[in-house]
This record gives structure tokens, C-alpha cells and sequence, in this order.
């Protein structure tokens, strides 16, 4: 029987999947460096490159199937819970392969979202740090003081800026990621250390009727725009803050890169901070999004396998070559001490932003696994965020209304 993948292939060939080819090419970098090419210049890696959701899907199967699968592939954070609910992972605990290197990353960012019963199964490269972005000529010209302390002073700006056509920000009631964000900063999580459900407590449902509030009460918010490919942040989403429609956002480097390429014209007019306080213990950042690079135990290369992920992941060089290509900035460390990292970003005034991220990451909150963590994201989308974001459901009663269907999901 012919298959792709690890069993196929082989002897001096590594196959590698992904989702997406900027990601992709973060891989071929690392075989271009003299590191590679020294230990494995011989060795032909096939990139294979499938969407989302088909990618995902077949790495299960060839995993589960025991034949089929590639060396490596990238797992997006919100899907490594389908590979771990047996007693036995599919993926090489690169545990003891990444050794003292791990001292030179940022856990939450770098290891945390694949590692599971304190084994680290896969590494990825971005420092998701978020931060809160707006618009600061607009603030300047409404005489309104930043940065801004609390998220009450976000409010009375939002007041004072906010009309009829524009609102201060968008927020979404078809995914999760605006409550993920601000109940991380808010000192807590979806999952406890064990990946039991915690998101019912009192901090969760703070963060979730802030969001709320912002639409239904203070009404400095209005829904963000989406499609049915796309419920983040779609063309109409980025067409809207170049209508100034939308005045500021919080999130990742890789949200805020929109921003660069779709509303070129605000150039200069941005600037970023550290999340303000005031909900629960009111954390200067939250990490949200990420991919790591996994190895299967299908690998017929482990070793070479692994030095892939590691050229890629975890040296100055692999990380560089992806922030250059994609303004990806990398969960390791020593990589700040370039000057591509160091040099200040024109479009946010000049604004260091590698130092920022930087600055927060070791603020960082740690992320909780759990065997059922994409399946209860996906019914806090429908249970939760869509009833209250559409003002249709109490905060308080959707998060525990959600535990019944979790707990259902962990007992099979």
C-alpha cells in the first residue's frame, strides 16, 4: 500500500504538513540555515500544505490509524486537545531534546499550549503578547489623557469619542477570543492545572459582562463584522477601521498586523500599551493564538526531526527569518537582542514594539490544557459568547450553563 508521510518516506527524506505557507516557509528558512545543512544537507524535506481544517483532520486519522502521518506538522493551539485524549500520544515528548534551551523561551507562549501532563510534545515560535492598540491622534484631538490606567478610562474615552458612525471598538459575538483575552487578564482561565472547567467563576463572568456592557450599555462598541469563512477578522473588518468606523482593538502582534497591510493611510496615528487594570487582578498582557511544530512517533527521523523544529524554533536565526517574513515576533529570548527586533515600527510612532512584547512577556499567564479544549471553545462560541454578545442571555448564567455541556464532553 502507498501512503505519504514518516512510513512512506523514510530513510533521508522528512515529510512535513502544514496549514498555511507562511508558516511553511518559517520550516524552509530553517533548512536554508549553515546549521541545517551541516548536519542534514543531504536530507530532502516535503512540505505538503493543506487548509485548516483538512490538515488537522488527516494528521488524526494517520495518527490514529497508526500509518501515514508526516514527521513533523504544525498543530494550531486550539486543536492539539484532539491528539492527547488516549493514554498514549501520537507526538515525541521533546522533553529531554529541548533541555536547557527551554530557559531561553517564553514557557506560555513557547511550550505551554503542547504540553500536557508535563510533557512538552511540541514548540512554536510567536509571542502572542497581547496589548491594547488605538488610535492616538483621535485621543490627542479629543483632549482625552493616555496611556490609559484603568478600563474605566477606556470607557470615558469610548464615551467621548463614540457616535452614531463611529464606535471605539469591535467585538466579536461569533468567537471567543475578546473574553479569552480579557479573563486571562483578568487572572483567570477557561481550564485549571488539571484541565478541569473553571470558566464559570467570578472573574470569567466579570470580563464577560464588561464585553457586554461595552455594546449594550455604554455603547462603545458595535458587533465586529464577519463572514461565515471567517468570524474574526474578515475584509469587512479591516474595511471598517479604515472607515475609522473602529478606533482601537486589543490583541496579539499577529491581530494587530492588519493594521500594517490594510490601513496604510493611519500610518503614525497608532500607538500601543499594556492592557489597562481594573477587571479582577487586571494582568498588563494575555496570550491568545499560536502553532507549534510536533513531532509524530510515526517519525522515521526523529533526530533530524526535532533539529528542524528546534533550528526553526529556538535559535536567533530561524525565529529572525520569520519575523522578517511575516512580523511574527518569537517566544525566544536572546532573538530581542537583533536589530530587527530592536528597530522602531514608523506605523505606531515609532514605537519599539519588539521591546514591549518583550517587556510584558514575563507577565504572561500560563496556558491550562485540556483533553477538551477545542470542542468547549467551540460551545462557549455557541452557548456563550453569540446569546450575551447579542444581548440575549445573562453573563453569569451562560458560563454555568456552559459547565453542564463540558462535563459531558469529558465523560464521552
Amino acid at each position: 500500500m502507498r501512503w505519504w508521510g514518516a512510513g512512506w518516506f523514510g530513510g533521508n527524506t522528512l515529510e512535513f504538513w502544514a496549514f498555511d505557507e507562511g508558516r511553511a516557509n518559517l520550516a524552509r528558512a530553517a533548512i536554508e540555515t549553515d546549521a541545517w545543512k551541516g548536519a542534514h544537507g543531504k536530507m530532502k524535506v516535503n512540505f505538503r500544505i493543506f487548509p485548516y481544517e483538512q490538515m488537522h483532520d488527516k494528521l488524526l486519522t494517520s495518527l490514529v490509524s497508526g500509518k501515514g502521518a508526516p514527521d513533523v506538522a504544525d498543530v494550531e493551539i486550539s486543536r492539539f486537545s484532539n491528539f492527547i485524549k488516549g493514554d498514549e500520544l501520537p507526538f515525541i515528548d521533546l522533553s529531554d531534546r529541548i533541555g536547557d534551551d527551554i530557559n531561553d523561551v517564553y514557557k506560555p507562549a513557547a511550550t505551554d499550549p503542547w504540553t500536557w501532563q508535563g510533557k512538552i510534545y511540541g514548540v512554536g515560535n510567536e509571542l502572542n503578547t497581547c496589548v491594547l492598540a488605538y488610535r492616538r491622534d483621535l485621543m490627542e484631538d479629543a483632549g482625552i489623557s493616555t496611556p490609559f490606567e484603568t478600563w474605566d478610562d477606556v470607557v470615558a474615552a469610548g464615551e467621548e469619542i463614540s457616535n452614531n458612525d463611529r464606535k471605539m471598538f469591535a467585538l466579536h459575538d461569533l468567537a471567543f477570543g475578546d473574553h479569552y483575552m480579557l479573563s486571562q487578564s483578568a487572572g483567570t482561565a477557561y481550564f485549571d492545572d488539571e484541565g478541569n472547567y473553571i470558566g464559570d467563576n467570578d472573574r470569567s463572568v466579570e470580563a464577560m459582562q464588561f464585553l457586554r456592557d461595552m455594546v449594550h450599555d455604554t455603547g462603545i462598541a458595535g458587533i465586529a463584522p464577519a463572514v461565515a469563512s471567517d468570524n474574526w477578522y474578515p475584509p469587512q473588518y479591516r474595511a471598517a477601521f479604515r472607515a475609522e468606523k473602529f478606533v482601537a482593538l486589543f490583541g496579539p502582534p499577529w491581530h494587530l498586523s492588519f493594521l500594517l497591510t490594510d490601513v496604510p493611510d493611519q500610518s503614525g496615528d497608532w500607538t500601543v500599551q499594556e492592557l489597562p487594570s481594573g477587571l479582577g487582578e487586571g494582568l498588563p498582557t494575555a496570550n491568545f493564538g499560536g502553532t507549534g511544530q510536533c513531532v509524530t512517533t510515526q517519525s522515521q527521523n526523529p533526530d533530524a526531526a526535532y533539529d528542524l523544529v528546534r533550528i526553526a524554533n529556538l535559535t536567533t536565526e530561524g525565529v529572525v527569518a520569520d519575523f522578517k517574513a511575516r512580523t511574527a515576533y518569537p517566544a525566544y529570548k536572546p532573538a530581542y537582542e537583533d536589530p530587527a527586533l530592536q528597530k522602531p515600527t514608523e506605523y505606531f510612532g515609532g514605537q519599539k514594539l519588539g521591546q514591549v512584547y518583550s517587556d510584558l512577556a514575563p507577565g504572561l499567564p500560563p496556558f491550562n490544557q485540556s483533553t477538551v479544549w477545542g470542542q468547549a471553545t467551540e460551545a462557549l462560541n455557541r452557548e456563550v459568547i453569540t446569546p450575551v454578545m447579542q444581548d440575549k442571555k445573562d453573563a453569569q448564567t451562560a458560563l454555568t450553563d456552559l459547565r453542564a455541556t463540558v462535563e459531558g464532553m469529558k465523560q464521552g
